[in-house]
């Protein structure tokens, strides 16, 4: 949420000094409606199941939603 609130805010922002190149890039992509930023529940971040230690249903859930198959399942 706080990345589509800098994106969308055109205030300078001590904390996002080292970002303000791609903040304006996308800034940019958004005005003109080429990027649409929307929120995503962080149970729907695909990207965690690479990076978190996941609940089982959490992990097998990411699992599907890539289409992955899990060999370590018990037949």
């Amino acid at each position: 949420m706080a990345a589509i609130d800098i994106a969308h805010n055109p205030v300078q922002h001590d904390r996002t000094k080292h970002v303000e190149i791609d903040r304006h890039f996308i800034r940019e992509k958004v005005d003109k409606g080429i990027v649409d930023l929307r929120y995503i529940p962080s149970k729907e971040q695909t990207a965690d199941i690479l990076t978190k230690g996941l609940p089982k249903d959490g992990f097998e859930y990411l699992i599907g939603k890539l289409n992955l198959i899990y060999i370590y399942r018990p037949t």
